[in-house]
């Protein structure tokens, strides 16, 4: 950050923010220290920097994130970490299709009943008009 108050990575590692520092882009001083907690204690700040230096500039704002989030997620579930969440999504997009399916079949079922309804209701006028009676 050069001038000013430091980024979030450089408050929580109570070290001075250069400038070109190369996490001031991503953690900001707000809540920047908070975020960069979990990452420190689960991957290193050295290894986040080397891993964020050698990522082309365009795929680093993703990659702060994805590590934030995936830091934050070993924390809660230290032997899943976000895995366990993704799986938790899987189960609820199967319960989702399930369900899907099933309102389909309903719906279809219900169709079906009102298209017979509405059958059964003109072969009966027909059947007036012609004279006969229908059952």
């Amino acid at each position: 950050m050069g001038s000013g108050s430091p980024c979030g990575a450089c408050k929580f590692l109570r070290r001075k923010c250069i400038r070109g520092c190369i996490f001031a882009p991503y953690f900001c001083h707000e809540q920047g220290a908070s975020h960069f907690a979990a990452i420190h204690k689960v991957f290193g700040a050295s290894n986040v920097s080397k891993l964020l230096t050698h990522l082309p500039v365009n795929d680093r704002p993703g990659a702060a994130v994805t590590i934030s989030y995936e830091a934050q997620a070993r924390l809660k579930d230290p032997i899943y970490g976000c895995v366990s969440h993704i799986f938790a999504l899987q189960q609820q997009k199967y319960i989702v299709k399930d369900f899907a399916v099933s309102f389909m079949k309903t719906l279809r079922n219900i169709l079906l009943l009102e298209i017979d309804s509405i059958k059964y209701k003109l072969m009966g006028s027909w059947a007036a008009l012609l004279g006969r009676e229908y059952y």
